[in-house]
């Protein structure tokens, strides 16, 4: 084997860890944008629900509901949007 081909051998192997180390960068990079962009959108999500809540809590008082009613209605909003169990709430009159 001559020079040349032992020097064209020892740059392959050394390129293959640099660009293995590009590609797991590269990966990393779009996996973390896309973490970032799906963080924002779930921020989006949640605030568009507590107002969608906060509409319920203030047009059910206006129309009369109990305080204590309209706040449980707002609940109940909040965790069906949110994609929640619903809460049991326990009569305490009872």
């Amino acid at each position: 084997m001559d020079e040349n081909e032992n020097e064209n051998e020892n740059q392959t192997e050394q390129e293959q860890p640099e660009a293995a180390g590009s590609f797991e960068e590269l990966i990393s990079g779009i996996e973390n944008q896309m973490n970032a962009e799906r963080l924002h959108k779930q921020g989006a999500y949640a605030v568009t629900a507590a107002r969608i809540a906060g509409t319920v809590l203030t047009e059910a008082m206006a129309s009369g509901v109990p305080h204590d009613l309209a706040k449980e209605m707002a609940g109940d909003t909040w965790n069906t949007v949110m994609g929640l169990a619903p809460i049991e709430y326990v009569d305490s009159e009872g």
